[in-house]
């Protein structure tokens, strides 16, 4: 297993949700050591407050899709994107920020997900 049984076994001392994330994905593989490409989801309920939130996730330099409500999704998606190596107190950090942001908008922050780095 890439990532170190001490940093596995951190983790597995947690509740916290991004740890949970940061665990299960180095149970299947992932070095967190390593910079991976999260993506940070939230869900907002109409296109000028999208634009909006989309505007300030560019500001801070992330990079940024958005989508229009379809079947499955009756509310708008910003993707706020970033190469970073996974660490749970910045990870912690940045959720705290996104939830604020998101209640700025009235939207809300739906957590991230990367793909797994080896």
């Amino acid at each position: 297993m890439p990532t170190p049984p001490e940093l596995i076994t951190a983790l597995s001392r947690s509740a916290d949700p991004d740890a949970l994330v940061l665990l299960h994905m180095a149970k299947v593989g992932a070095d967190l050591r390593k910079p991976h490409e999260p993506d940070f989801a939230f869900d907002v309920p109409n296109k000028e407050s999208a634009e909006a939130l989309a505007q300030d996730l560019c500001q801070l330099d992330y990079e940024v899709q958005l989508y229009e409500p379809d079947d499955e999704n009756p509310e708008y998606k910003v993707v706020a994107m970033t190469t970073m190596v996974l660490d749970l107190g910045v990870l912690n950090q940045l959720s705290s920020k996104f939830e604020s942001l998101a209640e700025k908008y009235g939207a809300s922050y739906d957590g991230w997900g990367a793909e797994v780095v080896a």
